[in-house]
């Protein structure tokens, strides 16, 4: 039996349609995929990053500091729901989405950790405005930090202990504050 073709959708169509969804659903070029819902120690962990990303932003409170139930949009093709994400320019360009983010956080959960590393890795780094991209792992003590410096990028990890600098918000997160009550 062969299988039907399913209709890719439009970008247009993808936010005219998800605010009404019961399931929310990143976009990629044309195809939505559902999300799945995180483990306690995956939760925790994105409590644990707003609450310190909200702290460092209470000094200048000129940014915007959300969770993962804001949508970044990446052009035409691409639309996704980081686990947390800061924007310090401009007024959101939707209600629903915002497109120019300094700070992106993706927290690893079995199912996603391959998409956060690679296809989430390769789009945001091509974020004219993305400062830092940081991959937290749930499993160990670890968060690879990706920076633009000049016109690349850089890459470090680290384990078990840290502060982790966020040049937008003027000051680092640790990695004791990361995985406060849960590693």
């Amino acid at each position: 039996m062969v299988k039907p073709i399913t209709k890719l959708l439009t970008i247009e169509e993808y936010l005219e349609t998800e605010p009404t969804r019961e399931v929310r659903h990143e976009f990629v070029n044309g195809q939505i995929y559902a999300m799945a819902g995180g483990s306690v120690t995956h939760n925790r962990i994105c409590a644990n990053l707003i609450y310190l990303l909200v702290g460092l932003n209470e000094r200048s409170g000129r940014c915007r500091v959300y969770t993962s139930d804001m949508k970044l949009r990446i052009g035409n093709g691409k639309v996704y729901y980081p686990d947390a994400m800061v924007v310090c320019q401009g007024e959101p360009p939707d209600p629903y989405y915002e497109t120019a983010p300094c700070v992106l956080v993706e927290v690893l959960s079995p199912n996603t950790k391959d998409i956060d590393q690679r296809e989430k890795a390769e789009a945001y780094r091509g974020i004219a405005s993305l400062q830092t991209y940081l991959i937290v792992d749930t499993e160990a003590r670890t968060v690879r930090r990706y920076w633009r410096e000049g016109t690349g990028w850089q890459v470090q990890d680290y384990l078990e202990q840290g502060e982790i600098p966020l040049p937008c918000l003027e000051g680092s997160v640790s990695l004791e504050g990361i995985y406060r009550g849960v590693l």
